[in-house]
């Protein structure tokens, strides 16, 4: 995949952390992970891959673990921490989503990627704060991503005064990728339509 991207003229490529398989969109309910283990051997593939193109390519590290509860696995050392013991029919294994399981992957993934984003269900300068200093403080200077999703509803969750600073405290917690990941889409219907 990460060939194909570079051939295609990729900059900067993005992996994520959710079973490719049923990947859903980072605002709904039901996402299965994948052990850290292999969404970090995922990057260190794409960095090889890279390396033998000779190419400088951004690799983005993403996880959903703030609202995924669910895993594929509980072999990896990494994820144990989370997993409550139970299973669903389907035979992935139940894990306690939040702050702490996103901290957990970040930090594994942070040597391997150039960003590291976890995608949040609300805008949540607090969370942000938590789980930037969290990176940082074990990967200094380690730049962050943050999705400013059109999806979430801004006015339900922060007033005025905190939407129109949002993004300026972002970036001086580390967040220098800032993104509307719908930006491109939501600009081709408008003029489609």
């Amino acid at each position: 995949l990460m060939k194909r991207m570079i051939r295609a003229g990729a900059a900067g490529v993005h992996f994520e952390d959710q079973l490719a398989s049923v990947k859903k969109c980072g605002h709904m309910g039901g996402k299965v992970l994948v052990p850290s283990q292999e969404a970090v051997q995922k990057l260190i593939a794409a960095r090889l891959a890279a390396d033998v193109y000779g190419v400088p390519t951004v690799l983005l590290a993403r996880t959903d673990a703030e609202a995924a509860d669910l895993l594929t696995s509980d072999c990896d050392e990494n994820d144990k921490p989370f997993c409550t013991g139970e299973r669903t029919v389907e035979g992935f294994y139940k894990t306690k989503k939040g702050l702490d399981q996103a901290i957990s992957r970040g930090l594994a993934y942070a040597p391997y990627a150039d960003m590291v984003w976890c995608e949040t269900g609300t805008p949540d300068l607090n969370f942000a704060k938590k789980f930037a200093e969290a990176i940082q403080a074990k990967n200094p200077g380690k730049m962050l991503a943050y999705n400013c999703s059109p999806s979430f509803n801004w006015k339900k969750n922060l007033d005025d005064a905190t939407i129109a600073k949002f993004q300026r405290e972002l970036g001086a917690m580390g967040y220098k990728y800032q993104f509307i990941t719908l930006a491109g889409i939501h600009n081709m219907w408008y003029h489609m339509f």
